[in-house]
């Protein structure tokens, strides 16, 4: 099946990258760091009502599973600031292709192109049917 030929990004684009990974990565930090704040006051509260407890603890996993979502981004983001730095920046990690000016656009701390994250997916799907 022949690839959709993604354009290259231009190494002019690397400081506008840049700057939306380190804003993104200022509010994740920031955020993390509100979450984290947020989970120590409710490991600290007093002893709640039975059904407060639970939805305290509701609330403690929701924020738990929250934060691990958002540090990996951060690695994702620090990560691709690395790749800016050694001029790699916007090649896909399988296939070494251009990920694509749109895509980076929306998500610039993507690691691969559609067709790579589709395979990966789809590789994901299967393994939890079986």
């Amino acid at each position: 099946m022949p690839r959709n030929k993604a354009e290259a990004i231009d190494k002019k684009q690397y400081p506008e990258f840049r700057e939306l990974l380190e804003n993104r990565k200022k509010t994740l930090l920031q955020h993390i760091e509100n979450v984290g704040a947020e989970l120590n006051y409710l490991d600290q509260s007093r002893p709640p009502e039975l059904s407060e407890e639970a939805q305290e603890e509701a609330a403690a996993i929701s924020l738990k599973a929250l934060d691990q979502r958002e540090r990996q981004e951060l690695e994702d983001i620090n990560l691709a600031l690395e790749k800016i730095d050694d001029e790699t920046f916007g090649s896909c990690e399988s296939c070494e292709e251009p990920i694509g000016l749109t895509r980076l656009k929306i998500l610039p701390s993507v690691r691969y192109c559609i067709a790579c994250q589709t395979k990966i997916e789809e590789r994901g799907k299967h393994k939890g049917s079986f």
